[in-house]
C-alpha cells in the first residue's frame, strides 16, 4: 500500500492502491447503479444485446460455433485453423497454390469439412466408451515413425521440430492429433476390422471377369438395304417437328476488329537501299554459307611416325591401305563434313582447308593433341544470296522495327479516336490499320461461311464479343507486347427455331440417317429370328451374302479385334449358342453368335482372386464404417452453424 501525500503535508484522505481507489470505486458504482437511470441503460444494454446476437447463446449456437457434434463444440478458431492446414497439405501434394475459392470449385472444401466432423464423431464414441492410450504408447509411435529418423536411422528431435514448424503444428498439438489417431484406428479397427470377402463372391466375381467366350460375327452394311428412298414432305414434317430444338439456331454476333501491331504499321517502301545494304554487311555471315570439307584424319604417337606413315604414302601406298594397316576403320577417321570454323583445333581446319582438291593428302600436322595426317575426301561450295535477292526481305525487318518503336503513339491515337465516338471501322481506315468485318460468329469461333477468323487471339476475342453488346466501348486486347486488337459489336442474331424450308437439307440428312439405323436393325432381327429357328449361322449369313469371321477367346472387359464394345457386351447377354444383334461403327449392324464358352478355373490362393478378395472386403468395411458413422452422429446429434462455416471456407463474403 502506498501513501498519497496530501498539500500541506496532512495525512491522506484516502489509501491509494496501485490499481486505484478499489473500495470508495465500488461504493459509488454501487449507489449509481441503484438509480432509475442506470436501471434504464441496463434494460437497453440487455435488448441490444438480444437484438444483435446474445440470443444465439440460448439458442444452442454462440457466433464462435461452427459445430456441434455430441457434446463436441468446434469452434471457429479450430475450424479454421484445421481448414487452412488441410488446404496447405494439398497445395504440397499438388506442388502449387491452392486457395478457398478452388476448393469450394472442386469439392475439396466439403471433403475437409467432411472429415473434420468424421474425426470429431469417433473422437465422440471413443470418449462414450472411454478409449484411450498410454503416454508410452504414443511415445514410442513417435519414436518409431520413419518420418521422424534423422540421418543416422535413429528418431530425431531437431528433425521432429522442423517437420512439426513446417506443417505449422507445435509439439502438443502433435501429441494430441497422435492420440487421437491411434485411438482411432483401434475403434475403427474394433468396428470394421476382420472383415472378409466371401468366398462365393470372391469366385463369382473372378468367374464374372475371367470367363471367356469365341462368336462368330458378320457385319450387315447399308449396301444390303438397296437404295434408301427419299422422305415424303408428310414424314419430314412429322420427323422435323419432333425434333426441332435439334434444328434450332445458335445465337450469332456481327463484329468488326482492328489490329494495330509492327506488320501492320511497317512501311518498307519506306527503306533506302542504302539502309538495305548497311544491313545486309552487317548480316553478312546470315546471307554467306561457308565452304565445307570432309577430310579423313589419322593420328600417332609421334612425329617420327606419322612421317613414316607420310613417306609410304609419297612412296605409292593410299591414305586408306595405312589406315586399314594401322586397323583403322573408315568412320573412326572419318571427320564429317564441316566448316573451316567447326574444327575444334584451328590447326587441323587451317590444314584442311588448304588441301588444294579431293584425295590430296596433307604433310604432318602438328595437332594440339598429337600429330597427324589429313586426306581431303569432299568438298561443298559455299554460297552467297546477293545483295539484290535479300534487299526486299532486309527492308521488311528494317520497316516492321521502325513500326514497333512506334506502336505505344499509334495506340494513344486511336483510343482518343474512339473516345471521341467515331466507328471503329472508320478509326481503322483513318489510321489505315486493317479493318476486319465478321459476320454470324458462333460460340465456337467460326463464321457464317465455316471459317475462322484470321484474327490474333481469337479465343479472347470470341469471349470479348458474346459478353459485349451493341454500342459498348471494349477493351483493347493486348497481343502479348506486339500491338493491340480492338473489337466492336455491331449486330446479335438471337437462337431462334428454323423453319423446315430453312432446315430441309440438314433434316433430311438426319431422317435418312435414323431411317438407316432403324432399317439395319429391323433386319439384324430377321436374321437373329432366322437363327433362333435353328438355322445355321452359315446357311443365314450366307442368304444374306454375308462373311463370317471367328473371334479370338475374350474376357468380357477385353477389346476384341473386329468387334465394337457393344458386340462383346453382348456376347456375354445369354449362354452358348446365345445370338444377338447390335449396331456396328459406321451405317452397319453386327450379327454375332456364341460359339463357345469357357468357364474361369478358380484359384482361391492365386494373386487376382487375393486382389478381388482384398478390394471386396475394403469396399464392405468401407460400407460397414458409413453405416456406423450415420447411426453414431444420428444418436449424438450433429449440427452446423451455415454462416460461420461459409465464412471460413469463403463461401459467405465478411
Amino acid at each position: 500500500m502506498i501513501r498519497a501525500p496530501t498539500p500541506g503535508g496532512s495525512p491522506p484522505a484516502v489509501d491509494v492502491y496501485p490499481n486505484g481507489p478499489i473500495l470508495p470505486m465500488l461504493d459509488v458504482l454501487r449507489r449509481g447503479a441503484s438509480t432509475w437511470i442506470s436501471k434504464l441503460l441496463l434494460l437497453i444494454l440487455v435488448v441490444s444485446f438480444g437484438v444483435w446476437g446474445i440470443a444465439d447463446v440460448f439458442r444452442g449456437f454462440g457466433s464462435n460455433t461452427a459445430y456441434h457434434v455430441g457434446s463436441r463444440e468446434i469452434g471457429v478458431m479450430e475450424l479454421d485453423q484445421n481448414y487452412t492446414r488441410e488446404l496447405q497439405q494439398v497445395a504440397r501434394r499438388i506442388g502449387r497454390p491452392f486457395n478457398k475459392d478452388e476448393a469450394l470449385k472442386t469439392g475439396v472444401a466439403q471433403q475437409i469439412l467432411g472429415r473434420i466432423v468424421t474425426d470429431a464423431t469417433i473422437g465422440e464414441a471413443a470418449r462414450a466408451l472411454r478409449l484411450d492410450v498410454s503416454d508410452a504408447v504414443i511415445r514410442e509411435e513417435i519414436v518409431r515413425d520413419p518420418t521422424f529418423k534423422g540421418a543416422d536411422g535413429a528418431f530425431s528431435r531437431a528433425h521432429f521440430a522442423e517437420l512439426l514448424r513446417s506443417n505449422g503444428w507445435n509439439e502438443d498439438m502433435y501429441v494430441m492429433r497422435r492420440r487421437a489417431d491411434v485411438v482411432r484406428a483401434q475403434l475403427l479397427e474394433g468396428v470394421s476390422g476382420g472383415i472378409v470377402a466371401p468366398r462365393v463372391f470372391v469366385e463369382a466375381v473372378d468367374q464374372f471377369r475371367n470367363e471367356t467366350r469365341v462368336v462368330r460375327h458378320a457385319t450387315l452394311s447399308v449396301a444390303a438395304l438397296g437404295t434408301l428412298p427419299e422422305p415424303t414432305d408428310k414424314d419430314l414434317g412429322a420427323f422435323f417437328e419432333g425434333r426441332k430444338a435439334q434444328f434450332r439456331t445458335h445465337e450469332t454476333r456481327n463484329f468488326v476488329a482492328v489490329v494495330l501491331d509492327a506488320k501492320t504499321l511497317a512501311r518498307p517502301d519506306d527503306v533506302t537501299a542504302d539502309d538495305a545494304k548497311a544491313e545486309y554487311d552487317r548480316q553478312k555471315a546470315r546471307f554467306t554459307t561457308p565452304e565445307k570439307r570432309r577430310v579423313s584424319q589419322m593420328a600417332f604417337d609421334d612425329t617420327a611416325a606419322a612421317e613414316a606413315a607420310l613417306a609410304e604414302i609419297k612412296a605409292g601406298k593410299s591414305f586408306d591401305e595405312i589406315a586399314a594397316a594401322r586397323g583403322l576403320k573408315t568412320e573412326e577417321i572419318d571427320l564429317g563434313l564441316m566448316d573451316k570454323a567447326s574444327f575444334l583445333d584451328k590447326t587441323i581446319g587451317e590444314a584442311a582447308f588448304a588441301l588444294p582438291e579431293v584425295g590430296a593428302v596433307s604433310p604432318v600436322v602438328a595437332g594440339r593433341v598429337r600429330p597427324v595426317i589429313l586426306k581431303l575426301t569432299e568438298r561443298a561450295a559455299g554460297s552467297e544470296t546477293p545483295f539484290a535477292e535479300a534487299r526486299a526481305q532486309l527492308a521488311g525487318e528494317i520497316a516492321q522495327k521502325r513500326a514497333e518503336a512506334d506502336i505505344l503513339d499509334r495506340f494513344k491515337q486511336v483510343e482518343d479516336a474512339i473516345a471521341g465516338g467515331a466507328p471503329l471501322a472508320d478509326v481503322g481506315a483513318r489510321f489505315s490499320l486493317p479493318v476486319v468485318t465478321v459476320a454470324g460468329l458462333s460460340q465456337d469461333g467460326k463464321a457464317a461461311d465455316g471459317s475462322s477468323p484470321a484474327l490474333p487471339k481469337l479465343e479472347e476475342v470470341v469471349k470479348g464479343v458474346f459478353e459485349s453488346d451493341v454500342g459498348v466501348e471494349n477493351t483493347a486486347i493486348d497481343l502479348g507486347g506486339k500491338g493491340f486488337l480492338w473489337y466492336a459489336l455491331t449486330a446479335v442474331e438471337p437462337a431462334r427455331d428454323r423453319t423446315l424450308d430453312e432446315a430441309r437439307a440438314a433434316a433430311t440428312a438426319a431422317w435418312k440417317a435414323q431411317e438407316t439405323a432403324l432399317r439395319l436393325a429391323e433386319k439384324g432381327k430377321e436374321i437373329t429370328a432366322q437363327l433362333g429357328q435353328g438355322k445355321s449361322f452359315d446357311e443365314v449369313t450366307a442368304a444374306f451374302g454375308l462373311t463370317v469371321t471367328t473371334s479370338a477367346a475374350f474376357k468380357r472387359e477385353e477389346q476384341v479385334a473386329g468387334l465394337p464394345a457393344n458386340a462383346v457386351a453382348a456376347a456375354f447377354g445369354g449362354p452358348e449358342g446365345h445370338v444377338a444383334s447390335v449396331p456396328g461403327p459406321g451405317d452397319t449392324q453386327v450379327i454375332l453368335q456364341v460359339s463357345d464358352v469357357t468357364p474361369a478355373v478358380f484359384f482361391a490362393d492365386g494373386p487376382e482372386a487375393k486382389a478381388i478378395a482384398e478390394r471386396a472386403a475394403s469396399s464392405i468395411r468401407e460400407s460397414v464404417l458409413q453405416v456406423w458413422l450415420g447411426q453414431v452422429q444420428k444418436d449424438i446429434g450433429v449440427t452446423m452453424n451455415r454462416t460461420v462455416v461459409g465464412r471460413v471456407t469463403g463461401q459467405i463474403q465478411n
